[in-house]
């Protein structure tokens, strides 16, 4: 059912669409407009054969619809290479979303050869019949490196093209592009115009990177209440970062009143959606009795959740429990496993900690080189030192 409401709204959308690109006679419309009724219906055996009728006859909007239930499997077996076939049938009767979906399986290689040089030119040639969705497309793939090799510069042009045109995840991207000098001079305040725009649209992503452009006040002057508010707007619609942050200020009191409630709410909510920050931070809360009771049952429940997830802080702390047997039985090799795995990942505690394991011959084999190599990498990450530590780095530099 579904998959048949999917299909649905895909039609009613590609009804408005396809008739600014095709000749299509009246007579095709009106079968077209039953074929949707009755799918609607759910009655696929009526629709689908009037739709092959159609496209066999020249219909470039049943074509392309054609196409769509081969891509899903919808009252025909599921097909690439048919939905392929029909977008092109479609296409080279000048049928733009069709061009574009072609445009897909050439990038892809879904249903054809993969040929990214004629996805290039289709995308082009559907943003100039007014298809902005197709720049946003191209500038995506060229930030990511997705089916087309990776290119910052080609990225920012296709991206801008594109927000000009108000397209808003475009906006976001070009955002990105701004806030991290990607194909573009770094400016965190043009890069803050660009989220703004796209965040006044309700972007949830833009909304979240602008709650953090004000919290660490970069590009703009830091301000709490508003990292709060953009926080607040992402998280209403669940994006789990923003979940996490907002869960981190009501817990901090940061733009609010301090509120552990609330913090546990949305530490929930984001873990429930697999932040694995959010996660982590639960397992705090139990591991410390933070707006909880202490369980160390659910401290590490949530911190193995982050740990399958590869986040470092986990990882190092998940780890401390085995090197002290909170909650576990005490297993020196699995804390120097875990150890390793977060200062993989250049976290600087878990650096020294895995120094101190080769110092102190804990979960590895005693080496004072290793011992002081991993020092050293900790203290050139930032990491610093207290009286103990001091020792340990001065004992291991005397031998």
């Amino acid at each position: 059912m579904k998959k048949i409401c999917c299909l649905v709204l895909a039609l009613c959308l590609l009804m408005t669409v396809c008739t600014a690109f095709a000749d299509e006679r009246e007579e095709d419309l009106a079968a077209i407009e039953k074929v949707i009724a009755a799918i609607q219906e759910g009655d696929l055996e009526a629709g689908i054969p009037v739709l092959k009728e159609l496209a066999d006859g020249g219909s470039s909007m049943a074509q392309m619809l054609l196409g769509s239930c081969y891509s899903t499997g919808t009252g025909v077996e599921q097909s690439d290479t048919e939905m392929a076939r029909y977008y092109k049938l479609a296409a080279d009767q000048g049928n733009i979303p069709a061009k574009n979906r072609l445009a897909a399986c050439y990038l892809f290689g879904t249903g054809v050869e993969q040929d990214t040089e004629l996805a290039e030119k289709l995308y082009l040639e559907c943003s100039e019949a007014g298809d902005t969705d197709a720049l946003y497309t191209l500038g995506y793939c060229y930030l990511y490196g997705i089916g087309l090799t990776q290119d910052y510069e080609k990225a920012v042009k296709y991206l801008q093209m594109a927000a000009d045109d108000g397209i808003e995840p475009a906006l976001y991207y070009l955002g990105f592009c701004l806030e991290n000098g990607y194909g573009v001079e770094q400016d965190y305040g043009k890069a803050v115009e660009a989220y703004l725009k796209a965040a006044d649209n309700g972007l949830d992503a833009a909304q979240y990177r602008l709650g953090v452009l004000y919290q660490l006040g970069t590009g703009v002057e830091q301000d709490y209440e508003k990292a709060f508010h953009y926080y607040s707007l992402a998280a209403e619609q669940e994006y789990p970062e923003a979940l996490t942050a907002l869960g981190f200020f009501y817990g901090q009191g940061l733009g609010t009143e301090q509120n552990l409630e609330e913090m546990l709410k949305y530490y929930t909510l984001g873990a429930e959606h697999g932040e694995p920050m959010a996660q982590f931070n639960l397992g705090c809360c139990y591991r410390d009795g933070v707006g909880v009771e202490q369980n160390y049952d659910e401290m590490l429940k949530y911190y193995n959740l982050a740990v399958e997830q590869e986040n470092a802080e986990a990882q190092f702390n998940l780890g401390f429990c085995y090197y002290t047997g909170m909650g576990v039985e005490q297993d020196d090799a699995e804390a120097f496993r875990l150890y390793q795995l977060a200062a993989n990942q250049g976290f600087p505690v878990a650096m020294f900690a895995t120094g101190d394991c080769y110092y102190l011959g804990r979960g590895v084999e005693q080496d004072y080189q290793q011992a002081a190599e991993w020092y050293l990498k900790s203290l050139n990450a930032g990491y610093t030192p207290d009286e103990e530590d001091q020792k340990h780095i001065v004992d291991v530099a005397g031998k």
